[in-house]
């Protein structure tokens, strides 16, 4: 299931930040989720940068001319099965409208929980093996052991 995410209602519900800080965190929950995110910025990028950009997991899409939420509609309508995506906002009117397209929403309370659940919790190592470079580049030379 893929998740996008209303920039700049989740920036003003949890009390202001940035753009990059915002995408900074949802790098992080993706990574940890083992999802892919989009979230969608009302305006233009700044000067030099391209109106969608990814970040690993995380697509930014800066929306200009349109809104972020006629483009989030958008991407909606162009999916074979909507029902596979989740729109995080607490906008009431883009949450009818992505309903209308058959996608689901989620709440940026629902959001924060998750995503403080998931930053929270201690991300998965892999035991590194004692002893000296030998037995190290044996150790990192089997597959099992790569992170990835």
């Amino acid at each position: 299931m893929a998740e996008i995410v209303d920039g700049n209602n989740l920036i003003g519900r949890l009390g202001g930040g940035t753009r990059e800080g915002l995408v900074s965190e949802l790098c992080e929950v993706a990574r940890r989720k083992r999802k892919r995110l989009t979230v969608v910025f009302d305006g233009p990028p700044d000067a030099g940068r391209q109106k969608v950009q990814s970040f690993g997991d995380v697509t930014v899409v800066y929306a200009a001319p349109r809104t972020a939420d006629e483009e989030i509609v958008r991407r909606i309508r162009e999916q074979r099965d909507p029902r596979g995506i989740t729109v995080v906002t607490d906008d009431r009117a883009l949450a009818s409208a992505v309903s209308g397209a058959g996608a689901r929403t989620a709440g940026v309370d629902v959001y924060r929980t998750d995503a403080s659940r998931r930053l929270g919790a201690p991300a998965v190592e892999k035991p590194v093996p004692p002893g000296g470079p030998k037995d190290w580049e044996r150790w990192f030379s089997d597959p099992r052991n790569r992170i990835e």
